[in-house]
C-alpha cells in the first residue's frame, strides 16, 4: 500500500499572495496611510506603540510566507520590519522622556532631555518617511489602504518582566548580595570606559566606531549587563529596610534604569543600521530604506545620544557604587607571607580564583606593587610570571574573602596537605 504523502511547503503564486496580504495588512495599512496623510497623528498618545504592534503582526505574516525572500515583496517586507524596529526604539525614547523627572539622578538632566528630544525628532522623521515609502510600495503591489481614525491609548508600551536572578545563589546573605550588585556595577563601569564615549563623534567617524566598538552584539551585551544590575537592585534592595536606611542608594537605581533604556535604544538602532541599512541582500530594498532613513541620523542618535548618555549615566553613579561596596563588603587590606617551598603556579592560583568567585566580591592581589583581579586566572598567571619569587602577597577585598585567603596561605596554598573545613568548597569546586 502506497503511503499518503503530505507536502510540508506549498509554493504560492505571487498573484495569489496579494489578496492574502491585502487582508492581513489592513490594520497596519490604515495606520500607515493615516500617518502619511497627517504626520502629527504620531504625537497622539499610543500612536507609535499601536503602529509598532501592527507592524510586528504584519512582519510575522510576511515572514511566515517567505515574502522577504521574494524579489516582488522583499522591499515591502523590509519596510514593514524597519517600521517595527524604529517604533520600538521611539517607544522607549518617549517612555524615557515621560519618566525622566521621576528618576533620582541627583544632577542636571537638561542635556539628556535635549538629546532625547532631538532623538525623538529624528525617529519621528524616520517613521513618517517609512510610512510614505510603505504607501508607495503597497500601491505598487495593488494593495488598497485608506486613512482612518487613530484611537487614543497608552502613550508607551510597558513590558512586565520577572527579575533576572537565575544565577543568584539563594544562600548568600543580604549584605553580600548588595556588595555583589556594586561589584558587578564596577565591572560594567570598567567595560563602559573602554568604549571611549566621553565626547561626541563627528558624522564621518560614526560608521567606523560602530564597526569597531559598538556592534549589535556588543550593545546587546552592554544592555543585558546593565539590565541584570537593575534586576538585582529590584530584587534585593528596592522597598527594603536597607533602602529605607540608605536612601542615597536610590540614585544608583535611577542611573541604571536610564542607562538600560538608552542601551535598549542603541541596540535597536544599531540593529536597524546593520540589518536594514547594510545587510539586505536585495539591492533595491537597501537603496529604498537608505533613501527614506538617513544612516548618519540613525548612527548619530545611536552613538552620540544613546551610547554616550548611557555611558554618562553609568559614570555618574560610580562613587555611589564605591560607597555601597565599602559599606556592605567590609573592604580591607592584608599582607600575606608566601609559604616556604611554595611558588605561585597555576594550581594554587586556581584556588585563589575559586575563593574570589565563591565570595562574589572584588578581590585584588598585588605583587611588588602591581595589582591584578583575583577573578582572572590568566591575569594572575601572567602577574606571577613577572614576579616569580615574591616574599609577600598584598591582598585587598571583602573581610570574609581575605579570611579564607589567609587560611589558604597558612595551609601552604593547598600544596602541603589537606585544607581546613572552612575551605571545603575548594575541594568540591563549588
Amino acid at each position: 500500500m502506497t503511503p499518503t504523502l503530505h507536502a510540508r511547503d506549498v509554493i504560492l503564486r505571487e498573484e495569489d499572495f496579494v489578496p492574502l496580504l491585502e487582508t492581513a495588512s489592513q490594520a497596519f495599512g490604515t495606520l500607515v496611510a493615516t500617518v502619511s496623510a497627517d504626520p502629527t497623528v504620531l504625537a497622539q498618545p499610543g500612536a507609535v506603540t499601536r503602529l509598532g504592534d501592527a507592524a510586528d503582526a504584519l512582519e510575522t505574516f510576511v515572514d511566515d510566507h517567505g515574502a522577504r525572500e521574494n524579489a516582488t515583496f522583499v522591499t515591502f517586507g523590509e519596510l514593514v520590519a524597519s517600521t517595527r524596529g524604529i517604533c520600538r526604539v521611539r517607544s522607549v525614547c518617549l517612555y524615557l522622556l515621560s519618566r525622566l523627572p521621576r528618576y533620582q539622578l541627583g544632577g542636571d538632566t537638561s542635556e539628556l532631555q535635549a538629546d532625547l528630544e532631538q532623538a525623538d525628532g529624528v525617529l519621528d522623521d524616520a517613521l513618517v518617511a517609512l510610512c510614505g515609502g510603505l504607501v508607495d510600495a503597497a500601491a505598487s503591489l495593488g494593495l488598497t489602504w485608506s486613512a482612518g481614525d487613530v484611537e487614543s491609548g497608552p502613550s508607551v508600551e510597558v513590558r512586565r518582566q520577572l527579575p533576572r536572578n537565575l544565577d543568584t545563589d539563594e544562600a548568600i546573605g543580604e549584605r553580600q548580595r548588595i556588595a555583589e550588585l556594586a561589584s558587578r556595577f564596577q565591572a560594567i563601569l570598567k567595560a563602559s570606559r573602554q568604549l571611549d564615549l566621553g565626547g561626541r563623534r563627528p558624522a564621518e567617524a560614526l560608521a567606523t566606531y560602530v564597526a569597531e566598538h559598538a556592534t549589535e552584539e556588543r550593545c546587546r551585551w552592554y544592555e543585558s549587563a546593565v539590565h541584570n544590575i537593575q534586576s538585582m537592585y529590584d530584587t534585593y534592595v528596592l522597598l527594603t529596610a536597607v533602602e529605607e536606611e540608605n536612601p542615597w542608594m536610590r540614585n544608583l537605581r535611577g542611573h541604571v534604569s536610564v542607562a538600560r533604556h538608552l542601551l535598549e535604544m542603541a541596540t535597536g538602532l544599531v540593529h536597524f543600521y546593520e540589518r536594514h541599512e547594510n545587510d539586505i541582500r536585495h539591492q533595491g530594498a537597501k537603496l529604498e530604506i537608505s533613501r527614506l532613513v538617513s544612516k548618519d541620523g540613525v548612527l548619530d542618535v545611536a552613538v552620540n545620544t544613546c551610547l554616550r548618555q548611557a555611558y554618562l549615566a553609568v559614570e555618574g553613579c560610580s562613587e555611589i557604587a564605591d560607597a555601597i561596596l565599602q559599606k556592605f563588603s567590609g573592604q580591607q587590606q592584608v599582607s600575606l607571607r608566601m609559604p616556604d617551598g611554595v611558588s605561585l603556579h597555576a594550581r594554587p592560583l586556581a584556588l585563589i580564583v575559586q575563593i574570589a568567585r565563591h565570595h562574589r566580591t572584588p578581590l585584588e592581589l598585588s605583587l611588588n606593587g602591581e595589582p591584578c583581579s583575583a577573578l582572572s586566572l590568566m591575569g594572575l598567571i601572567m602577574l606571577a610570571g613577572k614576579h616569580p619569587r615574591p616574599d609577600t602577597v598584598e591582598a585587598r577585598g571583602d573581610s570574609r574573602a581575605l579570611s579564607d585567603l589567609s587560611l589558604l596561605f597558612e595551609h601552604g596554598l593547598g600544596e602541603q596537605g589537606d585544607l581546613p573545613e572552612q575551605l571545603r568548597y575548594l575541594r568540591t569546586g563549588s
